[in-house]
């Protein structure tokens, strides 16, 4: 528990320029809990209080949607010839993850989108649904984003729910078949033909910190859209893309000035 405190205090340092006018939202949760588990996105929302929580999307061997950004769990602990896309849930959810963040070791077990829903209804966030390449939920075949949808439906998220990927097909059929869903592109660099294919689908760009330039957001604001950028966990860069006029910030643990 001291660790945990010390840990807060050091996070608390030179964040009070950050403000209400900026959306948060917490990156796989949040740096307290391992990433993208239930620990993490409560801490996101009750430690952080940010207004968003992001989480990527995998899928099982037997289609069950999860939250983990890689195919296997290696950086968990977890013996890398257990993959995701080859196991099931019931399998995958009797695993023990690790994961040390800032000296800090903490285990937890795999988070389903189900729940990862639960808890942004719970706590009053909008979530962040990242998808990943996996079976049904690719560039090729979106055949299990209707399940995907049932449950941000579910939960009653539909207008809160921000799907994210660098999946630029996918988008498409989300943006076709589920228009009242809002679409972010992750892209790490912007082209010139980027704007045009995000004007004709009505989607926003969500840019790496390092390319978020004043073109970038001088061009999406003449489409009316904001612009997000990830993953900024740094002051000076927090400031930096703050003044350029990034309106959604995805960060570890910058912590809000309440």
């Amino acid at each position: 528990m001291k660790m945990k405190v010390v840990l807060l205090c050091l996070l608390c340092i030179g964040i009070q320029a950050c403000n209400r006018s900026t959306i948060f939202v917490g990156h796989r949760g949040s740096l307290l809990g391992v990433e993208n588990t239930a620990e993490a996105f409560i801490n996101g929302a009750t430690h952080f209080g940010y207004q968003g929580l992001e989480c990527d999307v995998k899928v099982t061997v037997d289609s069950q949607l999860v939250c983990w950004h890689d195919d296997d769990l290696k950086r968990v602990g977890v013996d890398s010839t257990i993959t995701i896309p080859t196991t099931t849930l019931k399998q995958l959810q009797a695993l023990t993850l690790v994961q040390t963040r800032k000296d800090i070791t903490y285990t937890a077990h795999i988070c389903t989108v189900d729940e990862y829903l639960a808890i942004c209804q719970k706590y009053n966030v909008f979530p962040v649904v990242e998808l990943k390449w996996g079976i049904g939920l690719n560039n090729n075949d979106m055949t299990l984003f209707p399940a995907l949808y049932a449950l941000i439906e579910k939960y009653g998220l539909v207008e809160e729910t921000v799907i994210l990927t660098s999946m630029k097909h996918s988008l498409e059929y989300i943006r076709s078949n589920y228009p009242q869903l809002t679409c972010q592109w992750l892209r790490h660099q912007v082209r010139e033909d980027d704007y045009t294919w995000c004007q004709e689908w009505d989607v926003t760009l969500s840019v790496a910190h390092t390319s978020v330039t004043e073109e970038v957001i001088l061009r999406s604001k003449q489409m009316n859209k904001d612009v997000a950028t990830w993953t900024v966990n740094h002051i000076e860069d927090y400031q930096r893309v703050k003044e350029l006029g990034c309106k959604y910030v995805t960060t570890d643990y910058l912590l809000i000035n309440q």
